[in-house]
This record gives structure tokens, C-alpha cells and sequence, in this order.
């Protein structure tokens, strides 16, 4: 992965995770001060016990054998791969996206009529109540479906159609995170992923 789309896992003061930013910006925050000369945040290194650097000091550690690095003025710099701010403590909220990522999640990558688990290429998402017949976009009314059951439920209801629901649909109680997991170190402190395009809600 080049410098240009590495990402940085950004925690609170309290070791949450609250975002993802770029490398660059997060240099530029490790970089950064206060009036006081408390730095903006720490780079915390997760191949060693997680323990806290400023850039000063990180500049001095010693990349490890295969471990990925970067060209400094003079010298070669281990790529942060998580930073911790000093003084933000709040947090994010906590909101279920209504997306693709998550109904696909919820469901296992499983067909809910034939209870195939496929590849994402395989599934699509169908009304269980067809918009024709009032169905709306809801997390109780979508589930995931294979391309072959969707295509025989058509326009129907799974009970117009002879058709059984593996599971009654439901709204997750949370998810959390804007990206995948990118970096191992990352799953020290992330819950669950998603994908960020978010589906409209009829019923919002």
C-alpha cells in the first residue's frame, strides 16, 4: 500500500477509537501542540506493549525486520499505524448505518429464503413486502437474497410465493466504524465494520 492511502487509527484519551485519517494527517497531529507544548497526540506503538511516543521519540525506534517503513530527511521511520489524542475525550455516537454492509452482515451473506450462504456478487436485497404492495425500505422489511430466490419471489409476498424467511428481519443493536480493518493492530479496539454507502429509509 503506498504512503498516500495509508490510514491511521485515531483513539481518544480513553482508548476508543474514534475515527480513521489519513497518514498525513495524522502526522500533522502527532506534529502539533498546544500552547503549553503538549503535543496533540501520541503515536502508540502496538508491535510493543502499546506504550505512548512522541514524534521526537518515535523518530528514534528502530524499524523492525519486514515491518513496513517510511524515508524521513534522514533516516528511515516506522509508519504509525495508530494515535492516540492527549486531550479529546469524547466519543462518537453510536449509530446502526443503514447500509449495505450491515443488512449483508445481519444476514450472514445468506440467502433468507434458501439459506444459501454465496459471495456478496450472488445476493442482492429484496422487500420481503414488495414496494408494489406497500412494502417499505426498512431494516424489518429487507433482507438479503440470492439472485435466483429474488428473481422467483418477484413481486410477491414470501407467502404469495411459497416461500419461507429463515429468520424474521430486525435492526441490529450497533455497529460501529466507518471502514474495514485494514491493519491488525487495528482490531485491538474496533467492533464491527460496514460499508459507508448508506441505503435511503422510506421510513425515516
Amino acid at each position: 500500500m503506498s504512503l498516500a492511502n495509508r490510514k491511521v487509527l485515531v483513539l481518544n484519551k480513553s482508548w476508543q477509537a474514534i475515527s480513521v485519517v489519513s497518514l498525513e494527517k495524522a502526522l500533522k497531529k502527532v506534529a502539533g501542540t498546544y500552547s503549553d507544548g503538549t503535543p496533540k497526540a501520541k503515536i502508540i506503538d502496538c508491535v510493543n506493549d502499546f506504550r505512548s511516543f512522541t514524534w521526537q521519540d518515535w523518530t528514534e525506534l528502530k524499524p523492525e525486520i519486514n515491518e513496513s517503513c517510511m524515508k524521513g530527511v534522514s533516516c528511515i521511520l516506522r509508519i504509525p499505524e495508530v494515535i492516540q489524542y492527549t486531550r479529546y475525550d469524547k466519543v462518537p455516537k453510536k449509530k446502526v448505518h443503514y447500509n449495505r454492509r450491515t443488512i449483508y452482515k445481519r444476514d450472514n451473506n445468506t440467502c433468507q429464503y434458501c439459506q444459501k450462504m454465496k459471495n456478496s456478487e450472488e445476493l442482492s436485497l429484496d422487500h420481503v413486502v414488495p414496494k408494489c404492495q406497500g412494502g417499505l425500505t426498512t431494516w424489518e422489511n429487507i433482507v438479503v437474497a440470492c439472485t435466483d430466490c429474488n428473481s422467483k419471489k418477484a413481486g410477491r409476498t414470501p407467502k404469495q410465493a411459497g416461500m419461507k424467511l429463515l429468520r424474521k428481519p430486525m435492526k441490529p443493536k450497533s455497529n460501529f466504524f466507518t471502514g474495514d480493518i485494514r491493519i491488525e493492530s487495528w482490531s485491538q479496539f474496533l467492533g464491527e465494520n460496514y460499508w459507508s454507502i448508506e441505503l435511503e429509509n422510506d421510513n425515516s
